[in-house]
């Protein structure tokens, strides 16, 4: 009886340092719960999918340019009132229309309506085709305009060919241009461009909105 109590309290006594020795108390246990949960999570490790990553780089909104061109002066100050009192944060400037001068090949005018329509008969009779008479008032009256070119060479390059067909009295004139008219250039984004350009009464501006010359 003696043997049984003696072995009982020993298995007893085994499982008991077992368990003990299991829980880690007798020291650092390969293998044990608390060193696997060590190994297994590494705070400094872990990301969040999507958090931390560099934000996508995103233009910024860009300013925007319109102009309206050949705007007579007392239309373009009520056009500029108008467009300030539309948004007053659009960028509104005017400056003088600037024309490309222009060489014109034609017959100084003659004395009169009669004069100017013979001079027509016998420029078709030499197959001269383009052409037409100035019948509008002012110096150039009953001249006939037989091109406009925008280089002096092309100019004198077909007062040749109209001389070699017999029209001896063409001659070539700088034409200076002479202009009061004004462009009126609109900046700003382009949402608030359109809005504020949308609807401009016809007499203000004569072609429609277009975009700023390069400088």
């Amino acid at each position: 009886m003696q043997v049984l109590r003696t072995t009982f309290f020993l298995l007893v006594l085994g499982n008991l340092l077992l368990f003990v020795w299991g829980q880690g108390y007798f020291g650092a246990r390969s293998g044990g719960e608390a060193e696997r949960l060590t190994a297994q999570i590494e705070p400094d490790k872990l990301r969040i999918a999507g958090v931390g990553a560099p934000p996508k780089a995103v233009d910024p909104p860009r300013e925007e340019c319109r102009a309206l061109s050949g705007v007579e002066p007392s239309a373009a100050l009520t056009l500029v009132a108008m467009l300030g009192a539309r948004d007053a944060q659009l960028k509104i400037s005017q400056h003088p229309l600037e024309e490309p001068r222009a060489w014109w090949v034609h017959i100084p005018p003659l004395a009169n309506s009669a004069q100017a329509d013979k001079k027509a008969a016998e420029l078709s009779k030499l197959r001269v085709r383009d052409f037409y008479v100035v019948r509008e008032t002012g110096p150039n009256q009953y001249a006939l305009s037989l091109g406009l070119f925008k280089s002096e060479e092309s100019a004198k390059e077909y007062l040749d060919v109209l001389q070699k067909k017999g029209v001896k009295s063409a001659r070539v004139l700088l034409r200076e241009p002479v202009s009061d008219k004004v462009v009126v250039e609109v900046r700003g984004m382009s949402d608030k461009l359109n809005k504020a350009l949308a609807d401009l009464p016809a007499e203000l501006h004569a072609p429609p909105p277009s975009a700023c010359p390069k400088p």
